[in-house]
């Protein structure tokens, strides 16, 4: 009877190691060391231009509706369509080169928004080189 308790105990212990998350990505099971190539510094950064794009694009008080310059209004689209593009690339990023393209994305989106705001003679975002 002894042995299988000791039975069960392994195949927990196996099935915790096999289908453990990864705490930088809640609700990921860990499917081998590709999760593991990144550094939390490349999803913070990638996190934070997603957050700062998504003020400009969210609830913003400018909507490309309200925007009379059409220019303006078309930067403003793309703007939040790249917003939505880099939640979904973060939604499933877990190697170094996933979270670099989704803050690439992501700085797009906030060059749209300066170049809309300066057509419409408001201060923007400020965004890296």
């Amino acid at each position: 009877m002894v042995w299988v308790w000791v039975w069960i105990a392994v195949v927990v212990a196996v099935a915790v190691v096999l289908f453990r998350k990864d705490p930088l990505t809640p609700g990921k099971l860990h499917t081998g060391p590709q999760e593991l190539t990144h550094s939390d510094d490349e999803a913070i950064a990638a996190r934070s231009r997603y957050y700062q794009l998504g003020h400009y694009v969210e609830d913003s008080v400018v909507t490309p509706e309200q925007v009379e310059d059409e220019d303006a209004a078309a930067l403003l689209r793309t703007a939040r369509e790249r917003w939505l593009s880099t939640g979904a690339i973060l939604a499933k990023a877990v190697t170094e080169g996933e979270f670099a393209q989704a803050e690439r994305v992501a700085v797009q989106g906030l060059r749209a928004v300066a170049n809309a705001y300066e057509r419409l003679g408001r201060t923007g975002p400020t965004v890296p080189d």
